[in-house]
């Protein structure tokens, strides 16, 4: 099996919005939290001063997230704490607030869950792997397996890997890993090998 890294745009542009989506929700999270204040007749301070305290966190890594965090390495803990603040403030709203009020909350908790576990995928690197089955493409929440069947041509080269489908469709995705000479040579002669394969067995049917 061999594997290259490469740049593919929809996850880069979920990278990229990750910082905004944290921005949203520490708004929102202050929002609530002065409803809930006022629902409970400003008593309930301790609480709302560490649900303000997590929005503030958002905020701030939202604003700064890629300067001080590129990786991403603080991310997926920060969904969480967001996950069980949202999930905090919205059993407080339910004996206080309307229906409304902390169903919103509720679904600003599901909403962290999703992309607590979707930005923990799209935050790894994005490699595409040639197996014996055919080529696996990075996703949101899964990797898409072309099957050996499906495909044409393979062409790999140091800057750029095009991936040709019977259809007569093409993917083509940027190298961000510096490839030697021999690792092109061995990537293609092995997808080589594979589509020959496929093309001689459906010959042979």
């Amino acid at each position: 099996m061999y594997s290259v890294t490469v740049k593919i745009e929809g996850i880069e542009s979920r990278r990229r919005s990750a910082g905004v989506l944290h921005i949203v929700i520490g708004f929102f999270m202050i929002f609530n939290a002065s409803n809930y204040y006022r629902f409970s007749d400003y008593k309930n301070v301790w609480p709302v001063a560490v649900i303000l305290l997590v929005a503030s966190i958002s905020l701030f890594y939202g604003f700064f997230r890629r300067k001080m965090d590129l990786s991403a390495h603080y991310n997926y803990w920060l969904r969480l704490v967001q996950v069980i603040s949202f999930t905090s403030l919205g059993f407080l709203m339910i004996g206080s607030g309307r229906s409304s009020d902390y169903i919103g909350v509720f679904v600003f908790a599901a909403l962290c869950i999703v992309l607590m576990f979707s930005e923990k995928r799209i935050f790894n690197e994005t490699c595409v792997y040639f197996t014996d089955k055919g080529i696996k493409i990075p996703g949101y929440y899964r990797d898409h397996l072309v099957s050996w069947e499906e495909i044409s041509e393979v062409i790999v080269r140091e800057d750029f890997l095009t991936i040709f489908n019977i259809n007569k469709k093409y993917l083509q995705f940027q190298v961000l890993q510096d490839l030697s000479i021999l690792e092109v040579a061995k990537m293609n002669a092995f997808c080589r090998e594979k589509v020959r394969g496929e093309t001689s067995i459906k010959t042979l049917r």
